[in-house]
C-alpha cells in the first residue's frame, strides 16, 4: 500500500497528556514495524488496542474531527471501533489508490495517525475579551432628574435666580470677574462665560466622574473576577491609576470602565450626566419666561436658554481640561431640555457601542442624588 502523504490541518484544543502520548505512539510504532498492516474489522488483538488506543488521544487531540468515543471491548475490533476508523479516513482522505473508502487500517492510515501523535500539542487560544456595559440606570437618572424638577418648583424666588445663574453664568475665577455687575450687553457677558466656563455646580452624583468608583468596584465589577459588568475595566491598562477618579485611561474606549447603560445603550456614565443639565437648564427656562420681573429682561432670557447652555458646553469643552467633545453631551442636554427626564438623544450613537448591554447588576447599587450649587450639595456627603 502506498503511503499517504501528511495531510495539513489546524489542530485545536489539547486535551492530550505529554505522558499519555508517548505511550501510545510507541505501541502504534509496534504495529508499524511489525507486519500487523491491513488491519481489518472484526479481529482481535494487541495491535487492535494500539489503533483504539491511538483513535481516542487523537479524538481528544482533534475534536475538529469529530470522533466519537469507541466502546469495544479493548483489543476487539467492533463496530464502534470501525466507524472511528471510517470517519477518521474520511475525514483525511485516507483512501488506497483507485478504491473506495473503507476500514481497514492499513500502512497509509497508522503512518498518518502517527504523525498526528507526534506533532506538537496545540495550545489553546487566548479567551475572547468580553466588552460588557454597566449597569441600568435608566430608572435611577429619571428618578433623579424628576425630584430635580419637584425640589427645584418648591424652591423660593430667591434660590431659583440663585441656583440658575450657579449653571447658567459660571466662573472659574479666584476673584470675581462680575465686580460692579453683571454686564448687560449680552456680547460682553458671553465673553466672559466662555473664557472663564466652569460646569462644576451642577451634576447627578454616580455619573459625575468624581464618583465613578463604584463603576470599577463590586459587585459591579470584581478584579478577582474580571467581570461581571463594565468589563474590561481600566485595571487592564498599564499605568491606570485605581485610586484617581479623575485618570483618562478609565474612560479609554479600550475598556467598558465609566459606562452604564440607558434605555438599551452604552454611554459613558460623564455623558449622561449632561441629561442633567438639560433638566436644569429647561426648568430655568420656564422660570425665566413666567417671571414677572425676568419675562421683559432680554439678556436674563437670552442667558436662561437652551442655545447659552450648549455654548457654554462647547466652550467648556474647548478651553477645560475635558478632551472630550461637545457633540454628545450637547446632544443629551438638548434631549432632556426638550423631552424630559426619561428623553434619550435619539439620533445620535452611544459613544461606547461595543460594550454589551448584558449587564445584571442594578443601578441601586449606590444611593441617587443630585448637585445643584447653591441650593442643593450634597456632593461632600455623598457615599461613592
Amino acid at each position: 500500500m502506498a503511503t499517504t502523504p501528511p495531510i495539513k490541518t489546524r489542530l485545536e484544543s489539547p486535551e492530550l497528556t505529554t505522558r499519555q502520548t508517548p505511550a501510545v505512539q510507541q505501541r502504534l510504532s509496534l504495529c508499524l514495524a511489525s507486519d500487523a498492516h491491513n488491519i481489518r474489522p472484526r479481529t482481535s488483538g494487541d495491535h487492535v488496542k494500539a489503533i483504539q488506543d491511538a483513535m481516542e488521544a487523537i479524538r481528544k487531540r482533534l475534536p475538529g474531527v469529530g470522533l466519537e468515543e469507541i466502546t469495544d471491548p479493548g483489543g476487539t475490533f467492533g463496530p464502534s471501533t470501525e466507524k472511528a476508523v471510517g470517519k477518521y479516513k474520511a475525514h483525511f482522505g485516507i483512501v488506497r489508490p483507485g478504491q473506495p473508502l473503507d476500514t481497514i487500517v492499513g500502512r497509509g492510515t497508522l503512518t498518518q495517525m502517527d504523525e498526528h501523535l507526534k506533532s506538537p500539542a496545540p495550545q489553546p487560544a487566548p479567551a475572547a475579551v468580553k466588552f460588557v456595559c454597566g449597569p441600568d440606570v435608566t430608572d435611577q437618572v429619571a428618578l433623579t432628574w424628576m425630584k430635580i424638577q419637584s425640589d427645584f418648583r418648591a424652591m423660593s424666588r430667591d434660590q431659583k435666580v440663585k441656583a440658575c445663574n450657579t449653571i447658567l453664568i459660571p466662573v472659574q475665577m479666584p476673584t470675581n470677574p462680575f465686580e460692579g455687575g453683571v454686564p448687560l450687553d449680552l456680547e460682553a457677558l458671553k465673553q466672559k462665560a466662555q473664557m472663564f466656563a466652569d460646569i462644576n455646580g451642577w451634576d447627578t452624583l454616580p455619573l459625575f466622574q468624581g464618583a465613578s468608583a463604584w463603576l470599577r468596584s463590586p459587585p459591579v465589577y470584581d478584579p478577582a473576577l474580571k467581570g461581571p459588568c463594565a468589563t474590561p475595566s481600566s485595571d487592564t491598562l498599564p499605568g491606570a491609576d485605581q485610586a484617581n477618579p479623575f485618570d483618562p485611561l478609565h474612560e479609554s474606549p479600550e475598556v467598558c470602565s465609566n459606562t452604564v447603560q440607558v434605555a438599551g445603550k452604552c454611554w459613558l456614565n460623564g455623558t449622561v450626566n449632561y441629561g442633567t443639565f438639560g433638566v436644569m437648564v429647561r426648568l430655568c427656562s420656564d422660570f425665566a419666561g413666567s417671571d414677572l420681573r425676568l419675562r421683559f429682561n432680554p439678556v436674563v432670557r437670552a442667558v436662561y436658554s437652551l442655545s447659552w447652555a450648549v455654548m457654554l458646553i462647547r466652550a467648556y469643552k474647548r478651553f477645560g481640561h475635558d478632551p472630550e467633545a461637545a457633540a454628545l453631551p450637547v446632544a443629551w442636554t438638548e434631549a432632556t431640555f426638550h423631552g424630559g427626564p426619561r428623553a434619550t438623544p435619539s439620533s445620535a450613537a452611544p459613544n461606547r457601542p461595543k460594550c454589551e448591554c448584558s449587564c445584571t447588576c442594578s443601578g441601586n447599587t449606590v444611593p441617587w442624588d443630585y448637585v445643584w450649587e447653591p441650593v442643593h450639595n450634597s456632593r461632600k456627603g455623598a457615599a461613592h
